[in-house]
């Protein structure tokens, strides 16, 4: 029996230290952080049964894990330790037991309270300050000794190269002229940079990233600092390492504590909650669990604090974790499920993309039975088979995507029941040939509208809002025009009547009555919606906008010379290129003509003069006052243009809450910053 059980501990630690190197080390976890979880606490529970003690066994396990050979050492004078879980209520419970046990075992009168904040999906990073200057960034590596980093964070959002301590010296705060400040917190990649960024790594035909804490790992550890900084990494502050210089009363709690941190340059964590009780705090853990979704950034759980810093010193640490705090870990986003197939879809470019057929499953209330595969360098990346079991999310909580196969461990007969799958040579849809472009992550079937997929995902995106936007011509209704052949180029769509749309399927009187007065009413509109509509590659809103204001008539786009076309603002080779083979395919060109004489151009209003007259704006973080369309309109009407990327050419840059990395971006480049009410006041408008 003692033989048997310690087989087991040895095999727990085998597979704990082969998981840990996967996520420490290679930036690339194999199992969820909720199964990694299950096999710590099954060795903790083998190792009391054992009777071996406690602390043994966090010893055994460590924290983190070996720094990387190639960055310096960095030794922290106060261990960066990890933390115990609790997975339900009654976890939390028996940590708020063993608080109030401590207390009244040290005769300390008052019952103590709690915070409460988010616990960041990150990678924990220590950042030195002496005399206020920042002079050394490590990361945890494994808990005593970290990774040099310095470099790779100058100039990060939310790390001050300065501390702001002038504000400190308003409310008569007193500290040394030498001080020691370690901060330390966690790098992210808030949401909405994370999806940016990916995005721009496929269009690079790089890595993709399957999650933003393994993009923030990947990029934090780059050798080359360069590389660092053009990553969108943002940087919150959650506690202390070591302190001199300041005076013993300055911090009472954490809470107290995160505050100064806030007002000497740092970024807060929200939402959060202080010096509550036991029910306050799962409440606050309730109210997250609803709001989750919403966050900028991705969080696994809450961290519960006790706020009192005395009574955090008196109850201390063990080997691995503080006795004063845990994690409370929330549900996983994830599921796992099973690859009952592989399908292939065609899109409006010939871009051919894999979709996994699931076992259905539920994820946050939706049902799941299909999960993007992205493309071809990603399906062989992930080396995804039939019948694999794998890791399943929403992506930005909307589009399902297969985050990692999982290990498998199993016999093999079951290995050789899985089917291996390749990206087909000829097209799904239309049989024709398929190439994979040289840099392209994605293969493609070249027959352009020939193919069936592509003809119909052209029209879905010309009658799509930002193009033509004909409300009630759905998908569906598409199809089913394609199929009965109502419709052979876009101008067809003006030319259809009451009795054809009646004649279709769940179709009566009253919805094509009310189809046609859509498509009436599409027939004015401007030139740069048409040509945004008509589904040129690399041609979007606003590029079709630059375009058009740059022309006299939209028939001069047919003829137009690339030296013309390189003059535009904003406009690149590319997409020179691509509007040039567009209009020189005599096809093309005819069916714009037919399209142009069905439509009536209502010029958009461009000023000449005004605020912005002859400045590119760009907008990031979320506005108080304005939607952010209609700040954008402001912009227009008063004479500047949109930019959606940070460059050269661009003057100015808006900032709302959460602003992103463009901010960074622009100071890096020295973009001039103002804020919403800067911006309002700049129009004259009024709050």
């Amino acid at each position: 029996m003692i033989k048997s059980s310690q087989k087991k501990r040895n095999y727990l630690i085998c597979e704990i230290k082969r998981h840990q190197v996967a996520y420490y080390a290679d930036d690339c976890p194999k199992i969820s952080d909720r199964d990694y979880d299950k096999l710590v606490r099954e060795l903790f529970s083998l190792d009391s049964e054992l009777d071996i003690p406690r602390s043994l066994t966090e010893k055994t396990l460590g924290v983190g894990y070996k720094k990387k050979d190639e960055f310096s050492s960095v030794k922290h004078t106060i261990p960066m330790l990890s933390l115990d879980n609790a997975f339900d209520f009654n976890e939390l419970d028996q940590f708020f037991c063993k608080v109030e046990e401590f207390c009244r075992k040290t005769n300390m009168c008052s019952p103590p309270v709690y915070c409460a904040e988010l616990k960041l999906d990150g990678v924990a990073v220590s950042l030195i300050y002496v005399d206020g200057k920042l002079t050394t960034a490590a990361t945890r590596g494994d808990g005593i000794n970290g990774e040099n980093i310095t470099e790779n964070v100058m100039g990060m959002q939310g790390v001050p190269y300065i501390l702001d301590f002038r504000r400190l010296q308003k409310n008569n705060v007193k500290f040394n002229n030498q001080s020691f400040l370690e901060i330390r917190g966690e790098v992210v990649f808030l949401k909405d940079d994370f999806k940016t960024f990916n995005k721009n790594q496929e269009k690079s035909s790089e890595k993709l990233f399957a999650n933003p804490r393994n993009a923030a790992a990947g990029s934090l550890r780059q050798l080359d600092a360069a590389v660092t900084a053009s990553r969108p990494l943002t940087f919150f502050a959650h506690g202390a390492g070591e302190i001199q210089g300041f005076t013993d009363n300055l911090f009472g709690n954490h809470s107290i504590f995160l505050e100064f941190l806030e007002k000497i340059g740092f970024k807060p964590l929200v939402p959060r909650v202080k010096n509550m009780q036991p029910q306050a705090i799962k409440d606050f853990i309730s109210n997250v669990l609803t709001i989750r979704k919403d966050l900028a950034v991705e969080i696994d759980g809450i961290v519960v604090k006790v706020e009192s810093f005395e009574l955090q010193e008196k109850m201390g640490t063990t080997v691995r974790a503080p006795r004063f705090a845990i994690a409370y870990k929330l549900p996983s986003e994830t599921v796992v499920t099973e690859i009952l197939g592989i399908d292939v879809q065609v899109g409006r470019f010939g871009t051919l993309t894999p979709v996994a057929r699931l076992k259905t499953v539920s994820i946050g209330g939706v049902k799941i039975s299909n999960a993007t595969l992205h493309n071809e360098e990603e399906l062989e990346k992930k080396g995804v088979k039939i019948g694999d079991k794998v890791e399943v999310r929403r992506a930005g909580d909307v589009i399902p995507e297969i985050v990692r196969t999982l290990d498998d461990r199993t016999n093999e007969r079951v290995i050789d029941k899985k089917l291996s799958f390749s990206m087909p040579d000829f097209c799904p849809s239309c049989g024709g040939k398929t190439r994979k472009p040289k840099g392209e992550a994605a293969r493609r079937c070249g027959a352009g509208k020939k193919c069936p997929a592509q003809f119909e995902q052209s029209f879905i995106h010309f009658v799509g809002k930002k193009a033509m936007n004909i409300d009630g011509l759905g998908a569906k209704v598409i199809k089913q025009l394609i199929d009965e052949k109502l419709i052979l180029s876009f101008a067809d769509i003006y030319k259809l009547n009451r009795i054809q749309l009646e004649n279709l399927e769940r179709f009566g009187r009253k919805s094509a009555k009310k189809l046609l007065e859509s498509i009436n009413k599409s027939r004015t509109s401007t030139p740069a919606k048409l040509l945004y509509s008509l589904g040129i590659r690399h041609v979007g809103v606003q590029t079709a906008k630059s375009i058009c204001e740059s022309i006299e008539s939209f028939e001069e786009l047919f003829s137009i010379s690339s030296e013309k076309l390189s003059t535009i603002k904003d406009i690149g080779p590319v997409v020179v290129d691509s509007v040039l083979s567009f209009f020189k395919n005599t096809q093309n060109l005819k069916l714009t003509q037919e399209l142009i004489g069905e439509i009536v151009f209502e010029e958009e209003e461009i000023k000449k003069s005004g605020v912005f007259a002859g400045k590119s704006v760009i907008f990031t973080g979320a506005l108080k006052v304005l939607k952010r369309i209609e700040a954008q309109d402001l912009v227009q009407k008063n004479g500047g243009t949109i930019s959606s990327t940070v460059n050269k050419n661009t003057n100015l840059c808006v900032v709302g809450e959460k602003a992103g990395s463009k901010e960074a971006a622009a100071r890096k480049l020295g973009v001039r910053v103002i804020t919403e009410e800067d911006f309002l006041e700049m129009i004259e408008v009024r709050k």
